[in-house]
């Protein structure tokens, strides 16, 4: 088995509590925190909540693929949910956000779902959320040519490439 990992090294800047409000997008509602804040790259420390409606994908299997998996067709919940738990990244992509971010639900009969979620599709009853500013890396989404997909870019400020390990 090998080890491959693309990283940067940077610190934690600000480091905000929010509370997003009935009725908007959880992933809107973070990049709107960190546009208001001058934050371009951050980590999603701690997210949960209640959706009134979720919209998500997940892996399946596809042989077709040079990675052997692709996303699901879009899965759209009606709430209520409970939003047990999310993480991710502010990311940027082109001249906007991209916000990665994952996360688990349960329905109001215990069964729990979750995966990637998509952006304008995730309508909170409320959420909590603690973002911490990234300085010193630049979280880029961008394509690779290995998985064909698009992924996360850790570029690190000063460098044209991201730090490597290769063992």
């Amino acid at each position: 088995m090998s080890v491959r990992v693309n990283y940067g090294i940077g610190s934690f800047g600000k480091v905000i509590s929010a509370r997003i409000l009935m009725g908007t997008d959880i992933i809107e509602g973070i990049e709107a925190i960190c546009e208001e804040n001058g934050i371009e790259s951050a980590t999603i420390v701690s997210c949960i909540g209640s959706f009134q409606k979720s919209s998500f994908a997940y892996l399946v299997p596809d042989e077709s693929s040079k990675i052997k998996v692709r996303f699901s067709e879009v899965i759209e919940k009606e709430g209520p949910l409970e939003f047990i738990q999310g993480s991710g990244v502010v990311c940027k992509r082109g001249g906007g956000y991209e916000t990665h971010l994952h996360g688990s639900m349960s329905d109001q009969w215990g069964g729990v779902s979750g995966g990637h979620l998509m952006k304008g599709g995730n309508i909170v009853i409320t959420a909590d959320v603690v973002l911490a500013e990234i300085q010193g890396i630049q979280h880029i989404r961008q394509f690779d040519e290995e998985t064909s997909h698009i992924q996360f870019y850790p570029l690190e400020e000063g460098l044209k490439q991201p730090r490597k390990i290769v063992k």
